[in-house]
């Protein structure tokens, strides 16, 4: 995939070699300080290359930004993920097909979303017990990083008041005791990303958890929680796309660096990429790069961006002819280390991903032949008797059509799993689904309504067992009976 999209930047350079003018100069904020590096050797080879890794290692920075300021600009929560800082945005139900705010929207859990700032000090998250239903906070640091994941697999059902800091600005020691809290959450970010799952059923069961969400709270510093006048009208989010363009994307990174300051692994990257102006403080045209060098710089970057999509989405395709038309993410998605390729991967198709111990997201490409699916056939996913999926919480199939978004049905059925009542199982224990345009006929089969055009499966897996972790089960290969009759 490297190779490949080397080669597309390449091809994208020469229209940038070939201009005369200088893009304007980049800027920083007033506060930041900049800082003026030696001049490089012209090399319009390296800059190309390390635009590219720029554009990767930035990119879910900016994307976890972006989210933040989209999702916090509204008056007071809504219904759909958006509320000021520090107070919760629960969903009431499950999305339809007429959802099209994010793509891949899962019909198993309502979310509870909530940005928090911890510059004035720790915040506590507070919610009820709640017994054997399934429920998680995924915390996430401004490069997409999982912290922590309180829930039931971390804690139990018990009633929790987790206090959420930051090491810049912890409060008193002895703030946990005086507030009853019953873990300590420590970031390294003032900013924190919280993504909460509170498994639900049918319309009744949605309803019920619901209840139970409205009893999750987040307490400031003072001890007082955010209020919001009655019949506040939320208003629709503010959109500020990530930069694609290589002047622009450079001055948005360099000033997200400068106010979320990146953790000692990233440095090896970081002195790569600062005699080329990349980094808190920086400007490329304050570099001394040669004109030549500087467009190759954002070339590169500007290549990126045009291609990371579709190179992620290749790379699954290829992943996924190798394992009987399974891709499952690698190991360290949540938890990415250093390996910056994956998490941009990540951030451009499912930004807050959870990490494998948490949840698996195998995601079906192809059928078991390495072909992809299309609404023209019908298709048969069989789980032997003892080999459904090893979990400890629940386990779910649901359709998207090729765009990621769910399959409008009569029945508004999108996905099959225990959560989605009645699951079918045959007599020795097995469960087999039809995913085809049309219901079957046959009896003790489970069906899940495909569209017309191609479309892509995706087997949600939560509490995975060693098994599944360690990959000793995987999905079983989906079997084209033909076309649709």
């Amino acid at each position: 995939m490297r190779r490949r999209s080397v080669a597309v930047a390449l091809a994208l350079v020469a229209p940038f070699l070939a201009a005369t003018t200088s893009p304007a100069p980049a800027s920083v904020p007033a506060s930041v300080p900049v800082a003026v590096t030696a001049a490089v050797p012209p090399d319009p080879a390296t800059a190309l290359v390390l635009g590219q890794q720029a554009y990767d290692y930035g990119f879910p920075l900016l994307e976890f930004l972006r989210v933040r300021r989209e999702e916090t600009s509204v008056r007071c929560p809504d219904a759909v993920g958006n509320a000021p800082v520090n107070s919760f945005s629960h969903a009431r139900r499950f999305a339809d097909a007429s959802f099209r705010d994010v793509v891949a929207v899962n019909t198993d859990t309502l979310y509870s979303i909530a940005q928090l700032d911890l510059g004035r000090g720790p915040v506590v998250l507070r919610h009820p017990d709640m017994g054997r239903r399934y429920y998680s906070f995924a915390m996430l640091d401004p490069f997409t990083n999982v912290i922590a994941t309180p829930g039931t697999r971390e804690d139990g059902g018990r009633a929790g008041a987790i206090q959420v800091r930051w090491s810049g600005n912890p409060g008193p020691r002895s703030a946990a005791r005086d507030r009853g809290v019953t873990r300590v959450v420590t970031s390294a970010y003032r900013r924190v990303w919280v993504i909460g799952r509170t498994l639900a059923t049918d319309r009744a069961d949605q309803r019920r958890a619901y209840t139970l969400m409205k009893r999750y709270s987040l307490t400031l510093p003072d001890g007082t929680r955010r209020r919001f006048p009655d019949g506040c009208r939320p208003g629709a989010p503010e959109e500020h796309p990530t930069p694609t363009t290589g002047p622009a994307f450079v001055r948005r990174l360099n000033a997200a660096l400068a106010h979320n300051p990146p953790p000692r692994r990233d440095r090896p990257l970081l002195e790569r990429l600062r005699p080329y102006g990349i980094g808190p403080g920086l400007s490329p045209e304050r570099a001394g790069l040669d004109p030549l060098t500087l467009r190759s710089l954002y070339a590169g970057i500007e290549a990126g961006a045009a291609t990371l999509l579709t190179a992620t989405k290749g790379d699954a395709l290829a992943t996924a002819v190798r394992h009987d038309g399974w891709y499952d993410p690698p190991d360290d998605i949540g938890d990415y280390g250093t390996d910056y390729r994956f998490r941009a991967q990540i951030a451009a198709a499912g930004l807050g991903a959870n990490t494998r111990a948490e949840a698996t997201y195998p995601v079906g490409v192809t059928d078991g032949h390495g072909v992809l699916y299309t609404g023209t056939h019908r298709y048969r996913l069989t789980f032997a008797p003892g080999e459904l999926p090893p979990v400890r919480y629940f386990w779910s199939l649901t359709m998207y059509d090729a765009d990621g978004y769910l399959v409008p049905n009569a029945d508004d059925r999108y996905s099959v799993g225990p959560s989605h009542p009645p699951l079918v199982r045959r007599r020795d224990g097995s469960v087999v689904i039809a995913v085809q345009r049309t219901e079957p006929t046959g009896t003790r089969v489970n069906w899940l309504p495909a569209p017309s055009g191609q479309f892509r499966l995706n087997l949600r897996l939560y509490g995975p067992r060693r098994a599944v972790l360690t990959r000793r089960w995987t999905p079983p290969p989906v079997q084209d009976l033909g076309v649709s009759r």
